[in-house]
């Protein structure tokens, strides 16, 4: 089973690197670099954002064709009960920073494109499974998208509004579920805690990025060890 893993920031990959000491660059352009870490695994710096982290996962679709797409890296926290480090796992893909609401979309849903991204059940559930039996504390829930680190109290009200159930905010990760349905390859969100949205999270974020960065890796590893295919080839279906 073909694996690739994706991470936007150099600090987010590092953990991969140093375990992955034989690994092999096969692409760059601009802030995008694949490797092949292995024969069954590939990894991908994205750059920071949607267009990069679009860019990224079209090459990668097109020319690794993997199994299966892992988004990882940090993530700041809408949820009051969480600490730094623990995972947060994504149940479903969507922008918090489109609206369309005016042409009777949902708040959230790119013009012609599904609302949002779900990820197959069964898939997810192998996932807690197996972050059970490893003790990975972890969180699932929405885990929203968008160009923007959330630090303005304004935006962050307005996507609490819109998304009173999510748990999370990223810069990529929607953007790579909607070039990976083009291609029918199933993905999962896997981020780490590094900070706490607000004006604070900046410098949360500064602080903590280096140590997150490990307990994700740390979290996805056990997903390339143990992950089967059979829940993989479940995927969307």
């Amino acid at each position: 089973m073909k694996i690739a893993i994706i991470a936007a920031m150099p600090e987010e990959v590092t953990p991969f690197r140093e375990f992955f000491t034989q690994r092999k660059q096969i692409w760059q352009k601009g802030k995008t670099v694949i490797e092949k870490l292995n024969e069954d695994v590939y990894l991908v710096e994205s750059g920071i954002g949607k267009v990069n982290a679009a860019a990224s996962a079209a090459w990668l679709c097109e020319h690794v064709a993997p199994d299966l797409i892992i988004n990882t890296g940090t993530t700041g926290t809408f949820h009051a009960n969480a600490a730094l480090g623990e995972i947060l796992l994504s149940d479903r893909f969507v922008y918090s920073d489109v609206d369309a609401t005016g042409f009777d979309y949902q708040y959230g849903q790119v013009p012609q494109m599904p609302a949002d991204y779900p990820i197959n059940h069964a898939l997810l559930q192998e996932v807690e499974q197996l972050f059970a039996v490893h003790n990975i504390t972890y969180h699932l829930g929405t885990i929203v998208t968008a160009d923007s680190f959330m630090s303005d109290d304004a935006t962050i009200n307005t996507i609490r509004k819109n998304f009173p159930d999510l748990i999370g905010s990223d810069m990529e990760s929607c953007a790579i579920a909607q070039v990976a349905s083009f291609y029918n390859i199933p993905i999962l969100n896997v981020r780490a805690i590094s900070d706490k949205v607000g004006d604070k999270a900046p410098q949360m974020f500064d602080d903590s990025v280096d140590n997150v960065s490990v307990q994700a890796f740390q979290a996805v590893q056990i997903l390339l060890n143990s992950l089967s295919k059979d829940a993989v080839d479940k995927k969307i279906k």
